[in-house]
């Protein structure tokens, strides 16, 4: 049941709160459509309705277009302009003004009402047509009772003329009102032209696309009118705006130049740049047609630059970045009144390089030089960054063309590799590698010392990596409301954000993976290291004591009954209190993490080892009055899962970390292989287990053990095959080659049982055991071979969940495995990672703003590989933190003398070895092809010589 089905009573007005009335909006539109007048007359006297507002799907009209819509609601139209609801707005649907509508359905009483209204605009435009053109076009589509629907509309074309409506008025094509007349043979309509018109008729200026005029029509139709029309006809021309914008829409650029000029040397022309067609201003259509004469005509002549229409909300600087007219560009940045905002959530830089995958439209289309103009125009100030409607930014579109020169341009000017939009994917999902080296390359460059004096220097630019809000540029400074005594306090918060995001995708993707070894990449992470290193060390400091206290505990206090020496008492004492605290910590830590975010840290194997080994520790150190068999089962599961926890956790450190991926892989890779060969164990264990089970064998039979007799013999026996669980606990044994052949009763089956178990040999500990050690083999190989890149990756992840939990992620998508949640519990965060607590070790672990305000950093080679950070602004710009960094006075900064790697520091130098011999190479190969065209100049001058020479020889 809809909202208009239920039952209204006319006489008592619901509000929107009652439980079981309507919306007075809706019952307003339900008294109209059921055209019950005094319902709607009280609703309207009772205030509580938006007489403008437009209900949506299906109808998206206000009430006034509604009832004009109806043929039989003129008192509802005139209730409504009574309370002066917009009259001439125009719908954002169809374009159309309520004239429109009420000629369109036929409805005189509608229009008349209208007509009354002095507000009303007669000539109005929809796509280009006014009320009177429509009305006259309206007549070739009637069908049904055409005889009585042609005289209702011509009708309303009498009401429209008399009402001062334009007869001269064309539509886009150039079809006037006479024009549309003649060619129909519509005499009566013809002739009330010529009576009501206020306006000489213009026969000639307008032209169809087959460039036929309304005189051409009339004379073939109504050629005694003719006369009649030429007499009423004045001997001055007229120049009006209609006629402008036909010369616009026919392209005839010279002719609007002409009367343009005119109007504009007789001061009528404010008008004319004012003016619309419905659908373009003046600077709209010129714009969209790439007339560059008459955009600097009317640009020159005081229009404006911003101005838009109804029916086109695109400004004209947009038109010209979306079509790539260079020229007309820069006379839209030379203005000074050009507004350079974002054009419906979208940037100029957006707008152009969408424009871009388009197919010229002339030869004056020239995108990279309007690319140019907006990156590096002053006066524009472009934000490279700027993220439309689905967080798209310019870069993301650049990279989707397959643009490699714009994907460039736009890296150079500042854009964020790592920005998503909203399906969570970032540029670098559509770069070429090869474009992100070449650009990479171009962020190491040095001065112009030669490479052996002690003054070289190597610069490192990462602007690439900068988020837009994390930069002193677009921080937002807060400006304090009293100096202090100083008086030089200036507050700054820049918003921290992940840094390493773009990095963490990379690993993730085979074609850019590779990249992780350049220099550039490799000397922000060794960076990013060092500023988080020291929470590293403090982690494994931490837990390092706590396995050992749990350790020494376990094996020394815990489940110990015999007397022990003072000593060892002691020192279970302090295991004991240091296992209670490294406990008491390691649930802080992980209930800070889960808080963070629940649904990232319940989707790690490593979290939920840590959880089970709380639950093991807890038990431990604070019940001590278990079993003896449960303390031995807890102290073996504790002991295993804190010692996994510890050999992952030194794993994190980059120069092991080789060998703990070796150890994921080669595991979750035999894990993969058995979980489909077990089909193959398991039919074994049940094999064996139907053989084997429940044999009554004599003594003779039973084969001899010369190790064990009598007694012993029979209490050591133990059959193996008695159960399937049993039976597939020896197989698994079995599958590492401890087969104990000897024990196993082949008596009862001998030719079946042997033929089973020598299948079971060849097939299980034979070929799968070597092909387990063949697949950790081929492994290990690949992981050793190229262990920088795992290096690499390994520490863009650690440093990567840093950032995670110190600083969260910019921008974050659930996992399948939560994708049945509600989006409020997949991003339910109860501790923000910028809390007030956290923002101080934020800070620590970010490069940017604080630590690189510039975003790169200089390398003196020859002075010990130095790293210097360059600053922007003077000491103590930006506060206490930078005077700290530069000065060398913060306490982390005084315990760290950054030096780059000699290994980073040598493929940086081999980086711009290769650029310069590149750029020598192409300097050689221009100054070669320049000569080359010398040449072939001299050459075709010399011939023309000797060809004259010869002619001159024959005469």
């Amino acid at each position: 049941m809809t909202k208009d089905s239920y039952e209204m009573d006319s006489n008592r007005i619901t509000r929107g709160g009652s439980l079981f009335g309507s919306d007075p909006q809706i019952q307003l539109r339900k008294a109209l459509k059921n055209n019950d007048y005094v319902t709607f007359k009280k609703i309207v006297s009772y205030g509580a309705v938006d007489l403008e507002y437009v209900y949506p799907y299906p109808d998206y009209k206000t009430c006034l277009e509604l009832a004009l819509s109806e043929t039989d609601r003129k008192e509802f139209v005139k209730l409504l302009l009574q309370h002066e609801v917009q009259i001439n707005k125009v719908n954002e649907k169809d374009g159309k003004a309520p004239i429109h509508l009420a000629v369109e359905n036929g409805n005189l009483e509608g229009l008349t009402a209208l007509l009354e209204d002095d507000r009303i605009d007669v000539n109005i435009k929809c796509k280009g047509n006014t009320a009177l053109l429509m009305a006259i076009k309206g007549i070739q589509d009637l069908d049904d009772n055409r005889e009585q629907n042609l005289a209702t509309y011509e009708d309303m074309i009498e009401l429209l003329l008399k009402a001062g409506s334009n007869a001269n008025a064309p539509d886009n094509k150039g079809i006037t009102p006479v024009y549309s007349a003649a060619k129909q043979g519509l005499e009566r309509v013809v002739k009330l032209i010529l009576d009501y018109s206020k306006d000489p008729i213009d026969l000639d200026s307008y032209k169809d696309i087959r460039g036929r005029t309304a005189r051409y029509y009339l004379n073939d139709a109504f050629p005694h009118l003719l006369e009649k029309f030429d007499a009423l006809s004045k001997q001055e021309e007229i120049i009006d705006i209609d006629k402008l914008f036909s010369y616009l829409s026919r392209h005839e650029e010279d002719n609007f130049i002409r009367d343009y000029t005119k109007l504009v040397k007789r001061s009528e022309h404010r008008p004319a740049i004012a003016a619309n067609n419905g659908m373009y201003t003046m600077l709209q259509l010129s714009t969209e047609k790439g007339f560059e004469k008459i955009v600097g005509l009317l640009l020159n002549s005081g229009a404006d630059p911003n101005a838009t229409c109804s029916g086109n909300i695109t400004r004209p600087i947009a038109i010209a970045c979306q079509n790539g007219y260079y020229k007309i560009l820069k006379m839209f940045i030379d203005n000074e009144s050009t507004l350079f905002d974002p054009v419906n959530n979208e940037s100029l830089l957006q707008i152009t390089i969408k424009g871009m995958k388009l197919i010229p439209k002339s030869q004056k289309v020239d995108f990279k030089g309007c690319l140019d103009l907006l990156l590096k125009n002053p006066k524009i100030n472009t934000n490279v960054n700027y993220s439309d409607i689905k967080n798209n930014t310019a870069l993301h579109y650049a990279a989707r063309n397959g643009d490699n020169d714009t994907v460039l341009e736009l890296l150079r000017s500042g854009a964020c590799i790592g920005l998503r939009n909203k399906f969570d994917e970032p540029p670098l999902a559509d770069i070429n590698s090869k474009t992100l080296e070449t650009y990479l390359d171009e962020c190491i460059t040095s001065n112009s010392e030669r490479p052996s004096d002690d003054d070289y220097e190597i610069n490192i630019k990462y602007s690439f990596l900068v988020y837009p809000n994390n930069s002193f540029e677009n921080e937002l400074c807060r400006v304090p409301l009293m100096d202090n005594e100083n008086n030089n306090i200036k507050e700054c918060d820049a918003l921290l954000a992940p840094e390493t995001e773009a990095l963490l995708y990379m690993t993730r993707n085979e074609e850019l993976r590779p990249l992780l070894k350049h220099p550039v990449i490799t000397s922000f992470l060794y960076l990013k290291w060092q500023r988080i290193s020291c929470l590293f060390y403090a982690n494994i400091t931490f837990y390092s004591l706590l396995w050992l206290s749990l350790i020494l505990y376990i094996i020394l206090g815990y489940g110990v009954e015999r007397e022990q020496s003072k000593s060892i008492e002691a020192l279970n004492v302090v295991t004991h209190v240091g296992a209670i605290i490294g406990l008491i910590l390691l649930i802080f830590r992980e209930l800070f993490q889960l808080l963070v975010s629940p649904t990232r840290y319940l989707q790690s194997i490593e979290n939920w080892m840590e959880i089970a080994l709380i639950f093991v520790t807890a038990w431990i150190v604070g019940y001590d009055s278990a079993t003896e068999s449960t303390k031995q089962q807890l102290s073996a599961v504790a002991i295993l899962l804190s010692s996994a926890e510890l050999v992952l956790l030194i794993g994190q450190f980059p120069t092991l970390s080789t060998n703990i991926v070796m150890l994921k892989t080669v595991s979750w890779n035999f894990f993969k292989f058995l979980v489909w060969y077990c089909i193959l164990i398991i039919a074994f264990a049940l094999s064996f287990y139907t053989l084997f089970r429940n044999v009554a064998e004599d003594e003779d039979q039973r084969p001899p053990n010369p190790n064990k007799t009598g007694k012993q013999e029979e209490d050591d026996e133990e059959d193996f095959f008695e159960d399937p669980a049993r039976s597939l606990f020896k197989t698994i044994v079995m599958l590492t080659g401890e087969f104990d052949a000897g024990s196993i009763k082949f008596s009862t089956f001998p030719v079946t049982s042997h033929i089973i178990f020598i299948v079971f040999v060849f097939m299980v500990p034979i070929v799968l055991f070597n092909l387990l050690n063949g697949l950790a083999v081929s492994d290990t190989q690949e992981i050793r071979a190229d262990a920088e890149l795992v290096g690499h990756i390994s520490r863009v992840k650690l440093i990567s969940y840093f950032e995670s939990v110190l600083i969260g992620r910019a921008y974050s998508k659930s996992s399948k495995i939560w994708s049945w949640l509600p989006p409020y519990l997949q991003e339910l965060q109860v501790i923000t990672p910028k809390m007030l607590c956290m923002k101080p070790l934020a800070k620590r672990i970010s490069l940017f703003p604080y630590f690189l305000p510039k975003y790169r950093i200089i390398v003196k080679p020859n002075q010990g590989n130095t790293i210097i950070i360059p600053h922007a602004e003077p000491l103590g710009k930006y506060g206490d933190d930078y005077e700290d960094i530069e000065g060398g006075k913060c306490c982390f900064e005084r315990c760290q003398n950054y030096r780059l790697e000699r290994k980073i520091v040598k493929n940086a130098k081999l980086v711009i070895s290769k650029k310069t011999y590149v750029s020598e190479f192409s300097e050689i190969r221009e100054k070669l092809s320049l000569y080359e065209t010398k040449i072939d100049n001299i050459e075709s001058t010399l011939k023309k010589v000797l060809d004259a020479l010869e002619m001159q020889r024959n005469y």
